[in-house]
Formats: C-alpha cells, sequence, structure tokens
C-alpha cells in the first residue's frame, strides 16, 4: 500500500512539474518585430519590470469593432537591455524576443488583452535601431 501511495505521489508531482515548466519556462516562440519604441518604462506594485511598446506599420481590427494600430507590448528581464532600449525610445528598432504561453509576474506584464497573439513576450536583444525619421509616413 505503501509503494502505491508513493507512486501517486511521484506521479502527481511529475505532472505538475511538466505542466509549470511546459506553461511558464518552455519559449512556445521566438522571432523578430521592428517599428517605432513608442513607449519604454518600469511598471509594478510588487515586481518592478521593464515594459514597451513598439508601434508596427499598419492597422489591425479591434475586439470590440473598428481599428487599432498594430502594438507589440513586451517586457525585458535584462537590466542592461532595459538600459539600452530606454535610449531608443521614438527611433525605428528591430528586436528579438520570445514567447511564453503564459505569465510570470517577476517577468514581466501579461499582454493578452492588448497584443494580437496571446502569450508573454520577452525580448531579448535588440537587433538593430536606426532614426524613425520616416518611418511616421508608414502609419
Amino acid at each position: 500500500m505503501r509503494k502505491i501511495i508513493l507512486f501517486a505521489v511521484l506521479f502527481l508531482l511529475l505532472i505538475i512539474a511538466g505542466y509549470v515548466y511546459w506553461n511558464y519556462y518552455n519559449v512556445y516562440e521566438e522571432g523578430r518585430k521592428e517599428g517605432i519604441l513608442y513607449s519604454f518604462s518600469i511598471k509594478g506594485s510588487v515586481f518592478k519590470t521593464h515594459e514597451g511598446v513598439i508601434l508596427q506599420p499598419g492597422l489591425r481590427p479591434a475586439r470590440t469593432g473598428g481599428l487599432n494600430t498594430n502594438e507589440f507590448h513586451f517586457s525585458v528581464s535584462d537590466q542592461r537591455l532595459a538600459d539600452s532600449l530606454e535610449k531608443l525610445s521614438g527611433m525605428q528598432v528591430e528586436v528579438h524576443y520570445k514567447r511564453y504561453r503564459k505569465s510570470l509576474p517577476w517577468r514581466g506584464d501579461n499582454y493578452n488583452n492588448d497584443n494580437k497573439e496571446k502569450g508573454q513576450y520577452i525580448v531579448d536583444k535588440i537587433e538593430s535601431s536606426r532614426k524613425a525619421e520616416n518611418a511616421y509616413n508608414n502609419f
């Protein structure tokens, strides 16, 4: 009887560990986004995280009807990268991101209602940056 209970508890712990890893630590998607770095700030009541918004060319349908601008909401967990992005506000940037299925509060905000696709987006690298002089003509 003890062996059965022990195996059941181990099996349950294995299932819980698998669920946590799959949803919170396994990278679901990697990619690049480009646009004008519109906003970059530090937010949070308990966990202070770096949050940013990139405006991308084009429009997309709003959930409530009408149109919205293409905005990419993201978080940054690396302090040096956050310092670099803070200096690039208003510039055309291309960033590399990782998307997780679910969010952890110390990794950044959850932008499920703001981004086109659900998940937590973490920017981990700046691919390129340049002045956005003519970029506003695309909006």
